[in-house]
């Protein structure tokens, strides 16, 4: 097509409804009028977006310069007020969690793509700093199908200059003081040119401060992505600043390196300073994007298949193989070995510790001391290790697992009254339901619901057995042993709603999540719902591997799926995603998919 003038440029803004609430204001740019660009009949490849997100502090009028380069090209643009930021609401520069503002960027993505009718394959990412470090780790957790994503001098590991400030930081997280940092960040190291430089110190919606919180999270979001950047595939660019005195220039390096993406680029500015988007040079960097996106649109969307991620045969399907290895390989550690000595010789004086010795702390009996959440142990010291041991992040994610899963469990159960309000009752299955515990709390919530709970241990069995009839669910609740990964286990039924939690994560071999999978897919009515669980990182693997047993009495060694992974796999089986969960410290996800119609 030939390039438009910036008069002929449509510029618009709304506004949406993120999930809990909160207004966000967003601007976008077309070529022509909506009603002629947006793909209404579900035939426009030639559909091109661009989602653009600003820095830390800014908005997306900021980023009017770039929305134009890319529209001449023929590209749609869109660009938001972060939470917070601008003309969004919120807090000022302030979100529960990191994952707070990636949640919103689903959302603001759910928005565009039902505004223009386009698919995850017709966008790409571009973003800049903070912004750069939300598109990262939306593309880690969500693992959406994008075209690519464009980084900006990501703020992957900000210099704070300050000796010891994230521990000062958190220090003061719990004393509670010092709620907001101010920034250091002026015009002058943000870019040579004079004029941004003005328009930025008289820009009246950029704030000067973060909040605390957020900025510990943001600091130990960007030490995540760095550890587990390999399970990135997607096609990516980084820009990189020479000058750069607001982040890292190595942690962005690494990240580089460590992405497992085959289409990656590396563009290096030497003489830039970090706000790459508004330099002198800005035309070049300009150029250099369009080149990439260009590139990204001229040949089908590349997508790694890591269905067989478990006996990888590429660099970019391995990763998640190469860390186990690593871990496996690795030399003689005292301090686990010690620790792996204190856990069998004394751990009994917990009762948490104790039953994850004798059942393994993968276990169904292990996980429901984790649900109950009440410290107990023997000789006073017993109650406060067992504490100690239930705060582990790694359980307090578990527990957040449980209220994402008891969340779109609800969500799954309202669509299905939605869609077959005279449907009674509703039917559930659950293939490892363990000792129940979630299980049962549906079936007090929802009394036209009955389930089938299966689980592979005896133990577990009996223990759901005499729940149901302590708890006056014996009608309702259909209980039997059986193994989630055996084929002929699963018959042709018609369930409305399919559970599988904490099984795929304590298993390497993806062929047995295939035949779970498909298993499910059979005992599914059309249009019926799966919910799934994954565990796409976890900050105490090695920890893990090296001082913890499993249920099989062997070291709990564990390969983290990414979330790409699972996702392929739950397709490749005949669903397709529609919502997810993931905790704050991005270590456990619950998704939701719908089983799509058989031919």
């Amino acid at each position: 097509m030939q390039p438009i003038s910036t008069a002929n440029i449509h510029e618009y803004h709304s506004t949406f409804n993120s999930y809990d609430g909160t207004a966000m204001f967003y601007r976008y740019w077309l070529t022509d009028k909506p009603e002629h660009v947006y793909d209404h009949d579900g035939d426009r490849d030639d559909l091109k977006i661009i989602v653009m997100l600003h820095r830390g502090h800014e908005h997306s009028q900021r980023l009017t310069d770039m929305a134009h380069a890319f529209v001449k090209q023929g590209y749609q643009v869109f660009a938001w007020d972060a939470r917070g930021n601008g003309r969004s609401g919120g807090e000022r520069d302030h979100a529960e969690s990191f994952g707070q503002l990636v949640r919103d960027l689903d959302e603001f993505l759910k928005v565009i793509k039902a505004q223009t009718h386009a698919n995850d394959e017709q966008i790409v990412l571009i973003a800049s700093s903070l912004g750069a470090v939300i598109a990262s780790a939306y593309v880690h957790d969500y693992a959406p199908n994008i075209r690519g994503m464009i980084l900006g001098t990501p703020a992957l590991a900000i210099r704070l200059y300050v000796p010891f400030a994230l521990p000062a930081l958190k220090v003061a997280k719990k004393l509670g003081v010092m709620s907001r940092v101010s920034s250091y960040v002026k015009a002058q190291v943000l870019t040579h040119d004079k004029e941004a430089q003005s328009q930025y110190h008289a820009d009246k919606l950029i704030s000067s401060s973060i909040s605390r919180d957020l900025l510990i999270d943001s600091l130990q979001t960007g030490a995540r992505l760095l550890d587990d950047a390999g399970a990135i595939t997607t096609p990516t660019m980084i820009l990189c600043a020479g000058q750069d005195y607001v982040v890292d220039k190595e942690a962005i390096r690494t990240f580089y390196d460590r992405i497992r993406s085959p289409i990656k680029r590396w563009a290096h500015y030497p003489k830039s300073f970090h706000a790459i988007f508004h330099e002198v040079n800005k035309q070049d960097v300009f150029a250099d994007c369009l080149a990439f996106t260009d590139e990204l649109f001229a040949s089908p969307p590349q997508t790694v298949d890591l269905t067989s991620a478990h006996n990888p045969t590429t660099h970019a399907q391995s990763f998640s193989k190469d860390k186990v290895d690593t871990l496996i390989a690795k030399g003689f550690n005292p301090s686990f070995a010690m620790t792996k000595f204190m856990i069998e010789r004394f751990g009994y004086v917990s009762d948490g510790v104790s039953a994850g010795v004798t059942h393994g702390f993968d276990s169904g009996v292990s996980l429901d001391k984790v649900y109950q959440n009440e410290p107990r142990g023997k000789f006073g010291v017993g109650r406060l290790i067992d504490n100690f041991y239930l705060n582990n992040i790694g359980w307090r994610g578990i527990r957040i697992r449980k209220a994402h899963l008891l969340e779109l469990a609800g969500i799954a159960i309202d669509k299905h009254l939605n869609a077959h309000p005279d449907k009674q009752p509703i039917k559930l299955l659950d293939i490892a339901s363990g000792n129940g515990y979630y299980a049962f709390e549906l079936l007090h919530k929802y009394p036209t619901l009955t389930a089938t709970l299966r689980d592979y241990d005896s133990h577990n069995v009996s223990v759901m057995k005499d729940k149901a009839v302590k708890q006056g669910l014996s009608s309702r609740a259909t209980i039997s042993q059986q193994d989630a990964f055996c084929a002929d286990s699963y018959h042709s039924s018609d369930n409305d709603i399919a559970i599988v939690s904490g099984l795929f994560e304590l298993f390497s071999d993806n062929t047995l999540i295939q035949t779970a999978l498909t298993g499910m897919h059979r005992e599914l009515s059309d249009g019926g719902y799966l919910l799934y669980t994954n565990q796409p990182w976890h900050p105490e693997q090695e920890f893990i591997g090296k001082t913890l047993n499993s249920h099989q009495g062997t070291d709990w060694v564990m390969r983290c799926r990414s979330q790409a992974e699972i996702d392929q796999l739950v397709a490749q089986a005949g669903f397709k995603k529609i919502d997810m969960r993931i905790d704050a410290f991005g270590i456990f996800s619950v998704s939701l998919a719908v089983k799509l119609p058989t031919d």
